[in-house]
């Protein structure tokens, strides 16, 4: 602590009832900016930033039903560019290869 800051230290030794006084009182020193910033309207944004992404079972991303599961076997350098394009294009493997076979289900119909 600094002549400057009088926020209490935080070592290993605070305890949880510690830091929820620490918190609730606002006396906590900010440890840096949030990972992608922004800024959240309310509690139930935080709850959804911590959901995760619904469901895709049978009734698809409402959050019911199981989401099925394929596992693939891809050559080493398919694997790496599909690593590099998800990471390009700020999204995920498992969202790209969703994609890529609805183009493929689109262009190639059964029967």
């Amino acid at each position: 602590m600094t002549t400057h800051d009088r926020r209490p230290a935080v070592t290993d030794a605070t305890t949880d009832d510690e830091l929820d006084v620490l918190a609730t009182d606002g006396a906590l020193r900010p440890v840096g900016e949030p990972d992608g910033g922004g800024t959240l309207k309310d509690e139930d944004e935080l709850r959804a930033v911590f959901a995760g992404r619904p469901s895709l079972g049978h009734t698809h991303a409402t959050g019911r039903g199981p989401s099925a599961r394929r596992q693939v076997r891809l050559p080493e350098g398919m694997n790496a560019a599909l690593d590099t394009y998800a990471a390009q294009h700020g999204t995920t493997p498992s969202a790209v290869i969703r994609e890529a076979l609805d183009e493929y289900f689109a262009t190639h119909r059964a029967g």
